[in-house]
């Protein structure tokens, strides 16, 4: 392959990687810190780029260069971040997130695939409470804030910017398909976390025990009704005729590891859950295709509970709302 041809494929496949709306020239202009004109140049093969600028260009788009020249070799590029404050950590959770749904969002073709071992923190958002919690178990027993050594969790302790921003990211990830492969015991974890905090005395008060099962019994009738119409949208809503599709399938021998695979336009990006809290994604083409296959392989294996498999998906969300009364049921000696 000529350099000049590598390099104009370089280019291009940068292009793809920018939301429509962005300019390719003006973006490599700003990273090569060059002026529009020569970025002209380079975009179309004429001027060759130095290895600083393709050190510049493939760190700034996360591009490996191995992968892209078709060198062979066993290592994949994956990127991420492990910095997590307690000042902000709230924030740039929520922004990150809504970073990633926003961005695809701008492609026509976006799906999402879910392999859960919990249930996906976004999930939560659009019930200010459990998302309260979910956060609060976050910075205690996750990341260890000293801050917290003391705290305890009351749900009338609900940071309304928060709470918003949850609602806005799960207002986007509504409008993105998915398609989900659960278990029974997908909610099992949370269920650990609000017993384990009952037990050392972490509630302020039994109503917020009670209040956190009651909610996580409305989040499950939440989901079942969109597995009944197969469509995403927010509690309390019907679906509206922008609504993104809904494929949910059950499976209780594939244990879930929260990886994620998103489709966006022609590109896929599989997102890999790490040191408990933290992702790290991947835009290997390798890497993803075989997840993609890992995925269809799964499905094939599950039962669809969404659209059909109407007894299926009863006995399913049945054995669920089992487990949140039972776990409630204990609470009579408390």
């Amino acid at each position: 392959m000529e350099m000049n041809n590598v390099q104009v494929l370089l280019f291009q496949h940068i292009k793809a990687l920018l939301p429509p709306q962005l300019s390719v020239v003006e973006e490599i202009a700003g990273v090569l810190e060059i002026s529009t004109d020569s970025a002209y140049r380079r975009i179309r093969g004429e001027k060759p780029i130095s290895f600083e600028d393709l050190q510049k260009l493939c760190t700034r788009y996360l591009i490996s260069v191995d992968r892209f020249l078709n060198i062979k070799s066993n290592g994949f590029l994956f990127s991420g971040n492990l910095s997590q404050t307690a000042v902000d950590f709230v924030d740039v959770y929520l922004n990150n997130m809504m970073q990633q749904f926003e961005y695809m969002r701008t492609h026509d073709h976006r799906h999402i695939y879910f392999l859960p071992n919990d249930i996906p923190p976004f999930l939560y958002f659009q019930i200010p409470e459990l998302a309260a919690f979910t956060f609060f178990y976050y910075k205690k027993s996750l990341l260890h804030f000293e801050e917290m050594n003391n705290q305890k969790f009351s749900v009338k302790n609900i940071d309304t910017a928060h709470a918003k921003m949850g609602i806005k990211v799960q207002g986007s990830f509504n409008r993105i398909a998915s398609t989900e492969i659960w278990g029974i015991d997908t909610v099992n974890s949370i269920l650990r976390h609000i017993s384990f905090y009952k037990d050392t005395n972490v509630f302020e008060s039994k109503d917020d025990i009670v209040f956190l099962y009651d909610k996580l019994q409305v989040l499950m009738n939440h989901l079942e009704k969109q597995a009944e119409l197969g469509l995403k949208f927010n509690i309390g809503e019907s679906p509206d005729k922008n609504a993104a599709a809904y494929n949910m399938y059950h499976n209780d021998l594939i244990s879930g590891d929260n990886c994620a695979l998103a489709e966006i336009g022609d590109k896929k990006v599989t997102y890999i859950n790490h040191n408990l809290i933290n992702f790290m994604y991947t835009r290997d083409e390798d890497f993803n295709n075989y997840t993609l296959d890992t995925f269809q392989n799964a499905i094939r294996k599950s039962t669809q509970i969404s659209l059909i498999g109407e007894k299926a998906r009863a006995k399913f969300f049945a054995g669920i709302r089992k487990k949140i009364h039972e776990q409630k049921g204990m609470l009579k000696d408390y």
